[in-house]
């Protein structure tokens, strides 16, 4: 098994904030998370969707697989993630983070290789971003305890493993002003969509209104 290989889009939260699936979500047409794992592809061999409901990704691009453990939370998306993935390590994000550094996933990449850990979690200001991050299939086992103990917390599952935390100040190398860390909770967020994709459309040429956000609430 290879160290790198695998991404996985977490697509089955509750969307209970938006009001709405945000998996659902549509860019000119297109699935948000087509959109994400185009950009994934540009690093990983292998882009995964997992759901909550297989039914509803039916019609978008990457293979999806059910949560092995439902009602588990995020913590039970990662678990499921590993599970899946073809390589040692995984990258996962979320349904709702639309930006990808290509630049700053290698990054991490280089830090897990250099320092041996099993994973890698980014410090953003005075918090932690968990669901932007690499996990190894190592850690399946001390997942799965802590899920059956009815434990979904993330970071108790960080404390016991060796993660690498990348201080905030190196993440700020990689910061452009389509944060790759943003993610879309709240209906008033899709403004933010339409602020990063109009910024895409006016760098290829195209006019902002080309890009038409769609929702299927």
């Amino acid at each position: 098994m290879k160290d790198f290989g695998t991404a996985v889009i977490l697509c089955g939260g509750k969307s209970t904030r938006m009001g709405f699936d945000k998996s659902l979500l549509k860019i000119n047409g297109e699935y948000l998370i087509d959109i994400i794992g185009a950009q994934l592809e540009q690093v990983f061999d292998n882009v995964i969707l997992a759901t909550n409901s297989i039914g509803k990704i039916k019609d978008m691009k990457y293979r999806g697989v059910t949560d092995l453990l439902p009602e588990s939370g995020p913590l039970g998306g990662i678990y499921t993630a590993l599970n899946s993935s073809v390589s040692r390590y995984v990258f996962v994000t979320a349904c709702d983070m639309p930006v990808i550094n290509v630049d700053y996933i290698k990054h991490m990449m280089e830090i897990i290789r250099r320092e041996g850990s099993d994973g890698a979690i980014s410090c953003n200001g005075s918090y932690f971003e968990p669901l932007h991050a690499f996990y190894s299939v190592d850690m399946i086992g001390i997942i799965e305890k802590e899920i059956k103990n009815k434990n979904f917390k993330i970071f108790d599952v960080l404390g016991k493993c060796r993660i690498s935390y990348i201080e905030d100040c190196a993440v700020q190398e990689f910061r452009r002003e389509a944060d790759m860390f943003a993610n879309i909770n709240y209906y008033s967020d899709l403004k933010l969509l339409e602020k990063i994709f109009t910024e895409d459309s006016e760098a290829d040429g195209n006019c902002k209104a080309d890009k038409n956000i769609e929702n299927y609430g």
